[in-house]
């Protein structure tokens, strides 16, 4: 953490999946990411031998080489799988000292619940920087994660997430936006929520009427309106299981891996301050798939910054 410079991208990972449930795995997501990625490394390798400009076939995108040195990882935040209160506090003061050191922070999940206590970090750095921040909200998943309490796990676990987020003080649910929902039910006290709250959700059919990036379009408007800084969180379960079967919730009716990819792609217009990608587990899915797609869209996501386009 002390080496983190102003604009590093600070990765870390988070390797918790105690709330997940029954599926569990997720806890081994920060390194299959990150294995998911080495891909990208020796693909680059292999093309640039002389060569200082590489180009998308299809976009015409310009990656330029050498790379800028500001992709620090930081390795795993400490975590206590018997312990979800002593985890939550590391991952803030975590969080709170990259994006302090004025880093961008990009974790590696661990299941969903990881995202609150990473908000609230996100939160803390931006009180020292200002009396009373505003701050957005972009929630990318199949699911709504806005359970209240529960018999089984209470009022914090990976199903509570966003619920918990829009009760921070920095956060208002009029600055809140998901997206992928999938066809799911949920409850009638979440639903309600959802649409009395202010909030907006784009469906995974919106998305196919509207076209990703006009989603995405919306979403950022909505999100960053009056907003000092925004924060993304990613669940690749927002994927349909035929592409991304490594991860603990079924979903069939989710995006394309194409889709998530073009996603991935417009998300770099949102002036987010931290992201994150949870909810991969390679244990579910011995092909290694879910894990190299995921790596393949934050590199997406990534690229224009570290490569001096």
């Amino acid at each position: 953490m002390e080496e983190l410079r102003e604009g590093d991208i600070a990765v870390a990972g988070i390797p918790f999946d105690t709330t997940c449930g029954s599926r569990q795995g997720a806890r081994f997501g920060p390194r299959g990411i990150r294995e998911g990625s080495l891909h990208f490394v020796y693909q680059m390798d292999a093309l640039n031998k002389g060569e200082k400009t590489m180009i998308n076939a299809v976009t015409g995108e310009e990656v330029r080489f050498p790379f800028r040195d500001i992709l620090r990882d930081t390795g795993d935040l400490t975590v206590y799988p018997a312990d979800v209160e002593h985890t939550s506090e590391c991952i803030r003061a975590g969080v709170e000292e990259m994006v302090s050191r004025g880093a961008f922070p990009v974790l590696l999940g661990g299941d969903h619940y990881v995202t609150f206590p990473a908000v609230e970090g996100f939160e803390r750095a931006w009180k020292k920087k200002k009396s009373d921040p505003r701050l957005g909200y972009i929630h990318i998943d199949s699911h709504l994660d806005l359970s209240d309490d529960t018999e089984v796990w209470g009022k914090h676990y990976h199903g509570s997430t966003a619920r918990r987020v829009s009760e921070l003080d920095s956060f208002s649910a009029e600055n809140m936006v998901w997206i992928g929902a999938s066809g799911g039910f949920v409850s009638r006290d979440r639903w309600d929520f959802l649409r009395n709250s202010g909030a907006v959700q784009f469906s995974v059919d919106d998305m196919n009427a509207l076209g990703i990036s006009e989603v995405v379009n919306r979403a950022v408007t909505r999100a960053s309106e009056g907003c000092d800084s925004v924060y993304v969180t990613i669940d690749i379960d927002v994927v349909d299981h035929a592409f991304a079967p490594g991860t603990g919730s079924y979903v069939y009716g989710g995006i394309t891996s194409f889709q998530f990819l073009q996603l991935m792609d417009c998300l770099r217009s949102v002036p987010a301050g931290a992201l994150d990608l949870v909810e991969v587990a390679p244990p579910l899915d011995p092909t290694g798939t879910t894990s190299r797609l995921a790596a393949t869209g934050l590199i997406r996501f990534l690229l224009p910054r570290i490569s001096g386009r």
